[in-house]
């Protein structure tokens, strides 16, 4: 029972139509750099070496060649396809190819949608609940999405910068407050004569992963500096 139930995740949670590819979760930025940088060059081969000579999404490449492949964008080789070359038309021949890569992409999305206006958590629960996503992947599957709608002008009913609705937490003494920003852990340099707290805002808890990862690393590395002057 439990292989079945893990084959039946591998298949919903790995779908493109019936291309079977898996839906993008890498970096956003670092997939939407990617993108850019098929409209302005072709290369024989997109892969891993052509990502890092342009410095696009460190350590994370063979995520943005999957996310290319899942457009269609290149194929399974990484070679560019056709759509690839629509993508480097201007004004509405472009807004039409990237809406027609993006529709067909995630037309298992669309279908759910079926025309109507939507909100970013229906977005983030058809993921869960349709392609069996953790939170954490189907949070940044939706972040990538939503940006690509943007790019392509495809209007889903909400900008996309709004707050979830249970976004809020209501504090002990009445007042409202955010219910993500929190001290982190108390943080001290080897020679530190008072602790270092950091408070989660909106900002960093919108950051990729990686991007924290890189964060942190680079305050540990500012802590230890601080305390050899």
């Amino acid at each position: 029972m439990a292989y079945s139930r893990q084959r039946h995740y591998m298949t919903e949670s790995t779908r493109n139509g019936d291309q079977g590819l898996t839906l993008p979760y890498g970096p956003t930025k670092g997939m939407m750099q990617a993108i850019q940088l098929m409209r302005k060059s072709t290369p024989a081969k997109m892969d891993s070496n052509y990502l890092r000579l342009n410095k696009i999404a460190p350590g994370n490449e063979y995520k943005v060649i999957g996310a290319l492949r899942f457009l269609g964008i290149t194929d399974e080789e990484g070679k560019p396809t056709q759509k690839s070359r629509l993508l480097k038309t201007k004004g509405a021949p472009f807004t039409t190819a990237l809406q027609d890569i993006v529709r067909t992409a995630y037309g298992d999305v669309f279908r759910h949608i079926n025309g109507s206006k939507c909100s970013q958590e229906d977005i983030f629960n058809h993921f869960i609940t349709k392609d069996y996503l953790g939170p954490e992947m189907a949070a940044k599957t939706t972040r990538f999405f939503i940006q690509l709608c943007q790019l392509a002008e495809i209007d889903l009913g909400f900008s996309g910068k709004e707050k979830p609705a249970n976004g809020l937490k209501k504090g002990t003494n009445g007042h409202h407050k955010q219910g993500y920003e929190h001290a982190l852990p108390v943080m001290t340099g080897p020679s530190s004569q008072f602790p270092l707290i950091l408070a989660l805002t909106p900002e960093m808890a919108a950051m990729e992963t990686d991007e924290l990862a890189q964060f942190f690393r680079k305050l540990k590395t500012a802590l230890v500096k601080a305390s050899e002057d």
